[in-house]
Parts: C-alpha cells; structure tokens; sequence
C-alpha cells in the first residue's frame, strides 16, 4: 500500500508490478501509458529498428542498452525518459517485449510530422504507439492546421503505418495509442481501418490526452463500430486533450502536477493497474472548453486558415526557425521580440490575428472571470490594451 496522502505514478507502478508477466495479469491503461512514452525517443541511431518484419523485432531490453543521452526524447517534456525504458527493461513484464517498425519523418513541404513504433508484446498482440507533438514548428503548424483542414498528413500516414503493421503481423490482435497529438492519430487510424480488422483484430485504442475529433469524424459509421473500444483519458485541467470535441465517455484522471503540466504523462496518479480517476473536470477548466469551443465554432473555416497560416509564418520568421529551440535564440529571443515581429507583419495578417486573439481574450475572459472573480478583471484589461496596440497602423 501507498503511504497516506502520497501520490504514486508509473514509477511506482513498475516496481510494484514490474514483476507480473502479462500472462499472470493482462495488458492494461497503464501499460499503454508506458509504451506511448517510449515513443517520444529518438531511435534513429538504431538502424535494424527501421524493419517492419517481426523476424528483424529486437528485443526492449537490446535496444535500452544502446540509447546515450543523444537519444533522449524529442518531445515538449522537460522529463528524461530514457530512465523511464531503463526501468521497464529490468522488469519481468516488460524485458520479453520486442520492437519493430519504427519510423520518424519531418517533411515542411507537406506540413508533417509523424513518428510511430511498434511493440510485440507477450500476449500475441502488437501495440502501436504514436508520438506525440516534439519540437519542430512544422509539428505544430500541422496540430494547427487539424482545426480546418479534413485530414492532416500526419492521421493519413497514420492509417497506412497501421495497416502495414497489421499485414506484417498477421496472427497478432491489435492495440494503438499515442500521448497528446499521437492519441489522436491512434483514433484516426482505428476509424479509418478496413472493417475486417476493425472486427476481427482491433482490441482497443488509447487516446493519452489527445485532441478530439469534428462531427464529420464522430458521426461516422466507421467511428461508431469501433467507439467502444476506444479509451481516452483526460487530467483534470488538460487543454490539449479537450481540443476540438470529445463525445465518447472519457475518464478525468489525477495528476501531481498543475494546470498545463498536467499533460505530463509521468506525472499520471497510478493505484494498482489503473489510473486514479476523478468525478470530473475543475469548474474553471470546464468553463475554458465550453469558451473554447465556441470561439472555434465561431470561426470559418478560411478564418481558422489565415489564422493558422498567419501565426505560423510569425512564429517561424518566415520559415527560418525551425524548431522551438530557435525561437529562444536571436531576434526571437523572448516575448518582447515576439510582439515586435508581430508589430512588423503585414496589415492583413495582423489585423487576422488581432481579431481572432480580441475575440478569445473576450469570451475566455468572461468565462473564467465568472469562475475566479474580478481580480482577474486587471490581467484581462491589460490583455485588452496590449491587443488594442499591436493592432494600430504602423
């Protein structure tokens, strides 16, 4: 047992029931957990970890021991995960697992990013786990561009990586997840599965704090035949997870942390083989979806275009920096160079972003002014003004 009071995580889930084989006690969320995490590292100097053949799998235990402090994750954490590897390898549970197929490409042309591997594991099912956003901005203009584009490149190359698993390992039922955008693209590729493995192979799908998905995806038949098997877990205050819409029953779990850093899967409540769940969402972070969501409602299509296209080109100072990294170095140093690149773009891009920020600052502002009172009324006002003035005429 937990001493009182005192929150356990996935640590405490590896040392506790590192030992039990899954064929003692079957795979489960946590687990799911686990193994999305290791997708965030950076396999590329293991060339045989390339193969989509099961014959070429190696096995977790091979792979942790060529990992060097080069190879730690790429995605927005500030946490070291490769401890997190080195821990499962030492487990009983986790050494037999093998793993193949993986795959990382960034292509600025398409606007993807997209990174998977998959992993054999000691019931005869093959888990896919999806990586989530890292830290390259072609990464985030493409979660941007989720908002008005039908399919994004990345849930495309999602499918066919899942379907070329699946044909690889032909005997193996099937498990997807992914942490942040990577639960989305689990879901994605699910949906989008010919119907005979979604029948006869898919036994569940992982959404780790992920987007959701539009209407045009959720009242799909294709999504309803395989809803049930669909498992998304939520913090309490997440942002990221509740993005676009959520209409299947999704469980609110603990967390350690606060706020945005609840997105950190290491810092997920664990109690046995589960997550701790909670009754619900903080009142604040239900007021934040219910104002986010119909501030998205409100925008158009081309709207939510020009916006995406105008941030990202901002951001990016017209394609030059590359990843977040850059954007702390040079004349992007900091918000203040920020607001001067802002100040610097054209009117028509300006006044996109000024209106649509003007609008969310508006109807976010209400809402949670209703939720932590008027002292927030200074902070809003003075968001107001600094709006007001990058929107005057240079």
């Amino acid at each position: 047992m937990a001493e009182k009071n005192k929150a356990t995580t996935v640590w405490d889930y590896l040392q506790w029931r590192g030992d039990l084989r899954m064929e003692q006690d079957g795979f489960n969320e946590v687990d799911n957990l686990l193994l999305c995490i290791l997708s965030y590292l950076d396999f590329r100097r293991i060339p045989g970890l390339t193969s989509f053949s099961p014959a070429d799998a190696i096995p977790l235990p091979d792979v942790c021991a060529q990992l060097t402090e080069g190879d730690e994750q790429l995605g927005l954490s500030e946490e070291d995960y490769i401890p997190v590897m080195r821990a499962m390898a030492a487990t009983p549970r986790f050494r037999p697992v093998r793993m193949f197929a993986f795959e990382s490409s960034i292509d600025e042309e398409k606007v993807m990013q997209f990174a998977a591997v998959s992993f054999l594991l000691p019931d005869e099912s093959v888990f896919i786990a999806y990586r989530g956003t890292d830290t390259t901005l072609v990464g985030w203009q493409e979660d941007f561009n989720m908002s008005f584009l039908e399919a994004v490149p990345a849930q495309l190359r999602a499918t066919e990586y899942a379907k070329e698993v699946a044909a690889a390992t032909p005997r193996r039922t099937l498990r997807l997840g992914g942490h942040s955008k990577g639960g989305n693209l689990a879901v994605w590729a699910a949906v989008h599965l010919p119907q005979r493995l979604q029948r006869r192979r898919l036994a569940q799908v992982y959404n780790n704090d992920g987007p959701g998905f539009g209407p045009e995806v959720l009242e799909s038949e294709a999504y309803q035949r395989i809803a049930d098997r669909i498992e998304t877990f939520i913090p309490e205050s997440s942002i990221v997870g509740m993005l676009l819409e959520h209409t299947e029953e999704y469980s609110v779990i603990a967390s350690t942390n606060r706020s945005l850093m609840q997105h950190e899967p290491l810092s997920w409540v664990v109690l046995g083989n589960q997550f701790v769940c909670l009754g619900q969402r903080s009142e604040a972070a239900q007021l934040g979806d219910n104002a986010m969501r119909e501030w998205l409602a409100d925008l158009s299509s081309q709207e939510r275009k020009e916006f995406t296209e105008a941030l990202y080109s901002i951001l990016s100072k017209g394609g030059k920096a590359k990843t977040i990294e850059d954007l702390n170095t040079g004349s992007l140093a900091g918000g203040v160079a920020l607001l001067k690149e802002y100040i610097g773009a054209d009117e028509k891009k300006k006044k996109v972003i000024g209106d649509i920020l003007g609008r969310l600052a508006v109807d976010v502002g209400e809402e949670l002014r209703k939720a932590a009172g008027l002292r927030l009324k200074q902070a809003e006002e003075g968001f107001r003004q600094a709006i007001a003035e990058l929107k005057k005429p240079q």
